[in-house]
């Protein structure tokens, strides 16, 4: 019997080589997760409450962070429920997305300035979002 890859599959594999060549950080067991268990737990951006619709909106105007929202998809599902552990994860996402921002806009090259100036202050929104909107998606 041919095993069928879904759409899915596939962009959970290339986030996760992306994760490898931006060297992003990860949680101590996310080497452990399995890919089904990804596939399963990866939403895009936002939370599971937000309409598909304006996540795909959230996922098209943030798509640089696909990589970032994926690990920090797999803490929220993995979610310890304390404080501490929301605020790492927020921390952990907000640090990757100046990662991805670093590596995509160097800081080298001057007609890069501008975009790395609009990505900052998108990742500072999506970690300031996460912030004050996240909590009860951590509890759950």
């Amino acid at each position: 019997m041919v095993n069928m890859v879904t759409s899915k599959e596939l962009f959970v594999n290339v986030l996760l080589s992306e994760i490898k060549y931006y060297h992003l950080s990860v949680p101590e067991y996310f080497e452990t997760l399995t890919l089904d268990y990804i596939v399963e737990n990866y939403n895009g951006t936002g939370p599971d409450w937000l309409p598909a619709k304006k996540r795909k909106i959230l996922d098209w105007t943030l798509d640089v962070f696909a990589p970032a929202v994926l690990i920090h998809d797999m803490e929220f599902s993995a979610s310890n429920k304390t404080r501490a552990g929301f605020n790492r994860a927020n921390k952990r996402l907000f640090k990757n997305c100046i990662k991805i921002i670093n590596v995509l806009f160097p800081v080298y090259n001057p007609f890069d300035w501008i975009k790395r100036m609009i990505w900052y202050g998108k990742a500072y929104l999506v970690y300031r979002a996460c912030c004050r909107f996240g909590f009860s998606a951590w509890l759950d």
